[in-house]
């Protein structure tokens, strides 16, 4: 897995994308939120509080070394969340980790 310290993706462009029908997220991002108690609304309005001194790196998917994934590390009122997401050719972007950040 390679690894950069510039996001791939523009995050105004990802934060509107969030605001849109469009917005899509990866099961697994659905389900550890879930169990974090936050619903889509919530996903949504977190994903809006991002910003660039929350960006922690890009890295490659394990399945497509050419898929870029970028890692965000944003501070929350359940604690600081890990949200990772790429482009997608359907809906724009997909939100692929909402959970919370791990310490190690």
């Amino acid at each position: 897995m390679s690894e950069k310290r510039k996001p791939t993706y523009d995050l105004h462009a990802f934060r509107a994308w969030a605001r849109s029908p469009k917005f899509s997220a990866a099961g697994s991002a659905v389900r550890t939120a879930a169990a974090l108690g936050v619903g889509s609304t919530d996903m949504v309005r977190i994903v809006q509080m991002l910003e660039r001194k929350h960006f922690q790196k890009s890295v490659t998917s394990h399945a497509n070394p050419r898929e870029w994934q970028d890692v965000y590390h944003v501070p929350s009122s359940i604690g600081v969340l890990y949200i990772k997401f790429r482009a997608d050719v359907v809906t724009e972007f997909l939100l692929l980790s909402f959970k919370e950040k791990n310490n190690d």
